[in-house]
């Protein structure tokens, strides 16, 4: 029987669905918690536009990332279920659909066989376990899904045109569930000229039916950067800045990305060792020359020469080549900072460039097929096992916190999670040490300074946490927690007018973070500056 497209997509998505399946055993871990478990709006909407209108990460937090249709997914399982299990349970269908959508673009472009093995090694494999065991996840699930869609209807958009309306609903799914969707115009070429590569390849011709697809995909991008100005504030604003990236240049960045984009290429090809984190002192981020940057700067070349001779005979190794550096470009740090250096999950839509091109050179291997046939099929009991093992890691906090010591010993975000844990079990001592560890290893990063506040002001250490709360303003201002608790440990240290100022800012500046203003008007009460604290409260008592 002759394989067919559809076939191959829903193979790749049962595939894909099962290998997800334990994560529906996990709970809330991590930035699911801020995400998605205490955002009460998502449990009970005002409106759909209040939803549509909120920034993705809570105000209090920044608050510059948009991401509507995720967060509108997150109001539709509430209002089914609270269940983490519920959650998970819906990210397994989105882990399946995008599979399917993928595999099935594969098979346009290279064949149903080709097709067929891109789309199973890509539903089996390793790096996606961080998308698809947690739940804040689903975003790289969803715009993998909208990615996928608007290509299809991109390419079937060549025969007839009301497909550009596929192309149009494909983008906006994919771009309002990830910033890395911007790419989408760019790859509409790109799946175009796939299939003009050959003895008769027509390059120009595939450029210009492209060019329709393309138009359509970037007016909804467009629009998307300027709807998010307006809701989160800033068209491009990166949702943070992961450490060893402040003060670097464009050009000083993809210096120091370089020798980093080593990982990337271990991470697709050889997933043995993963990771709950990748951040200094884990990874080294230097701008000095390095023998790494010498053995990643010829990977890259020999990549790109490959990919080249190959181009009229094996055409998927050069467009999986193409893929994998649009799709990579957005969180690699060079033409917009990010919070993270690397991340498995960033990985998870650049992946599917990887395995077309394996699957596409080893179709074109003269080996006998059954040697073939046995080589995917260890490679996908391989990628299987290993996903499946891995997915436990986020079944709950404590858990992630065990693979973050064992991954990642090295990494702040260890070195801040073993300050809380020392601090709960009652060794501040230990618990202050590490924290400030934490704070030096990444001082771009406010989080560990806030802990470190919020300890000293348990222990009546009042200065101490001024100090701390106002470095950690100075390094992020946009972030609620500091501001909010700094006019309380200035009333402590007896600074009262510091403090009274203090609250006013704090209210002023983040009138809707209720815990902000509450704090800010008790602070202005005890003040004495009830008629401030009435501009926010107009029912507050005031003593006397």
């Amino acid at each position: 029987m002759e394989l067919r497209g559809r076939q191959a997509a829903l193979a790749a998505g049962l595939v894909a669905a099962l290998v997800a399946a334990p994560s529906i055993r996990n709970g809330f871990v991590q930035d699911d918690h801020w995400v998605v478990e205490q955002r009460p709006f998502l449990q009970h909407p005002r409106s759909l536009a209040a939803v549509l209108t909120e920034p993705y990460w809570p105000r209090g937090f920044g608050g510059v990332l948009w991401r509507p249709v995720v967060l509108v997914s997150y109001a539709l399982d509430y209002r089914i279920s609270a269940s983490p299990h519920w959650f998970h349970a819906v990210n397994v269908l989105w882990a399946a659909a995008a599979a399917a959508a993928l595999a099935l673009l594969a098979t346009l472009i290279a064949g149903p066989t080709v097709g067929l093995v891109t789309g199973l090694l890509f539903a089996v494999h390793p790096v996606h376990v961080e998308a698809t065991a947690s739940v804040v996840g689903r975003a790289e699930l969803v715009a993998a899904v909208g990615y996928a869609v608007a290509l299809i209807s991109a390419l079937r958009s060549e025969q007839r045109p009301a497909w550009l309306l596929g192309v149009a609903l494909g983008t906006a799914l994919a771009i309002g569930a990830k910033e890395h969707a911007a790419t989408l115009p760019a790859a509409v070429p790109v799946v175009f000229l796939a299939r003009a590569f050959g003895p008769r390849a027509d390059w120009r011709r595939a450029l210009r039916v492209a060019l329709p697809a393309a138009a359509c995909a970037t007016v909804v991008v467009v629009l998307y950067f300027v709807a998010r100005r307006a809701v989160a504030g800033g068209a491009f604003t990166p949702g943070g800045l992961a450490p060893g990236l402040r003060g670097l240049s464009v050009a000083d960045r993809a210096w120091a990305m370089l020798p980093i984009s080593l990982e990337w290429w271990r991470l697709l090809l050889f997933p043995v060792r993963l990771s709950a984190d990748y951040n200094p002192a884990q990874l080294s981020v230097t701008t000095a020359l390095t023998a790494r940057h010498g053995l990643a700067a010829l990977v890259w070349i020999a990549a790109g020469l490959v990919a080249w001779r190959l181009r009229g005979t094996v055409p998927g190794v050069a467009v999986g080549l193409a893929w994998l550096v649009l799709t990579i470009l957005p969180v690699s740090n060079v033409i917009v900072p990010t919070e993270v250096i690397v991340a498995e999950r960033t990985l998870y839509l650049p992946s599917w460039g990887a395995m077309l091109s394996l699957a596409a050179l080893g179709a074109s291997l003269r080996w006998p097929p059954r040697a073939k046939a046995w080589l995917v099929v260890l490679a996908l009991v391989a990628g299987a096992g290993r996903s499946v093992v891995r997915v436990p890691v986020w079944r709950d906090d404590q858990s992630f916190f065990a693979a973050q010591q064992r991954d990642a010993p090295r990494s702040f975000r260890t070195l801040w999670l073993e300050g809380l844990e020392a601090f709960r079990l009652g060794q501040p001592a230990r618990g202050e040490r590490l924290l400030e560890l934490a704070a030096a290893a990444a001082p771009e990063v406010a989080g560990p300074r806030d802990d470190l506040a919020r300890a000293y002001v348990a222990a009546g250490l009042w200065a101490a946490a001024v100090q701390e709360l106002r470095t950690s303003i100075a390094v992020d201002s946009s972030r609620a927690p500091p501001w909010g608790l700094l006019p309380r440990a200035l009333l402590g240290a007896a600074d009262t007018t510091g403090a009274g100022d203090a609250a006013l800012l704090a209210a002023r500046r983040f009138p809707q973070d209720e815990s902000v203003v509450d704090s800010a008007v008790a602070v202005l009460v005890t003040a004495r500056r009830c008629r401030e604290a009435r501009t926010f409260r107009p029912a507050v008592r005031c003593p006397g």
